[in-house]
């Protein structure tokens, strides 16, 4: 076992991207942002890597991602009754049922999957279903004159002040997720992330930063605002997909945490898709 440091990138990267599904939940940059709340410890091997949630017991395991043979053989190890296995996509349940037969019980997790929103649609807005979206992006257009900016170190103290109004406002959503978002910006070029901040009349008003998590998916990770201006998320979100190349034709809003609020916003986001997940626990 190990720390989950900066240094562990390329290994784990390059491990996802022969052997993962494509899911924000196993993402370096995902990983290592909260690594500190879920008290993630690092088995890494050639063929395999997996992160021990130590904070929700001493045998709880993210699903490992690897070979065959590097999963098999960390599984194998994992004999323990009660032990668990968070975030299994469907194809993870499937192999794990195929595999272990008898050994595993599944429970579905719909607050742990995974919002998927396909880039044209969104960027067009075009007919009935985007009719509320469209007019509150309107809104914003005719009446606080908008600007985008590709976020940098020349505009990181205002997304700083926008961090900072926000927690201001939501100091009962606690620490962590403020400490997360300041880890992304400090940390943004050693974890490849991408953003934009937005300005409503000359004042900042909005950011949002992620990072590619396939050739075809990017993943929008991290997002704040200050102004109370109805469709200002929406709004900065649709201008993170215009500054990306159209290969991105996906872009994961990553899951809900089972939070009413936050589920709220993403289904009024109309997504087209989800990452299914599941929990496993050894029997």
């Amino acid at each position: 076992m190990a720390e989950l440091t900066i240094h562990h990138r390329g290994a784990i990267e390059a491990l996802n991207r022969r052997w993962g599904r494509g899911q924000s939940s196993h993402a370096f940059p995902s990983l290592w942002l909260w690594r500190e709340q879920l008290g993630l410890e690092l088995l890494l091997t050639g063929e395999c890597y997996a992160l021990r949630a130590a904070r929700q017991g001493k045998n709880v395991w993210f699903f490992p991602c690897g070979s065959e043979a590097g999963k098999l053989a960390f599984l194998r190890r994992l004999g323990e009754p009660g032990g668990r296995l968070l975030y299994l996509g469907r194809e993870d349940a499937h192999w794990l049922q195929t595999r272990f037969p008898g050994q595993w019980e599944l429970r579905r997790r719909p607050d742990w999957d995974e919002y998927l929103y396909e880039r044209t649609p969104h960027v067009e807005m075009a007919g009935g279903r985007f009719r509320h979206l469209r007019w509150r992006a309107g809104r914003i257009q005719q009446d606080l004159s908008p600007r985008t900016e590709l976020l940098d170190g020349n505009n990181l103290p205002h997304a700083r002040q926008i961090l900072n109004a926000w927690a201001g406002a939501h100091s009962a959503q606690g620490g962590d997720d403020r400490q997360v978002t300041l880890r992304a910006l400090e940390r943004r070029e050693d974890l490849g992330l991408h953003g934009v901040i937005v300005y409503l009349a000359e004042r900042p008003a909005a950011f949002m930063l992620g990072f590619p998590l396939t050739e075809d998916t990017f993943d929008a990770a991290v997002g704040k605002w200050a102004a109370d201006v109805q469709g200002l998320t929406y709004y900065v979100l649709r201008e993170l997909m215009l500054s990306l190349p159209e290969r991105y034709r996906w872009f994961n809003l990553e899951e809900d945490l089972g939070l009413p609020g936050l589920r709220d916003m993403k289904e009024h986001f109309l997504p087209d898709g989800k990452h299914e997940m599941w929990e496993a626990r050894r029997l």
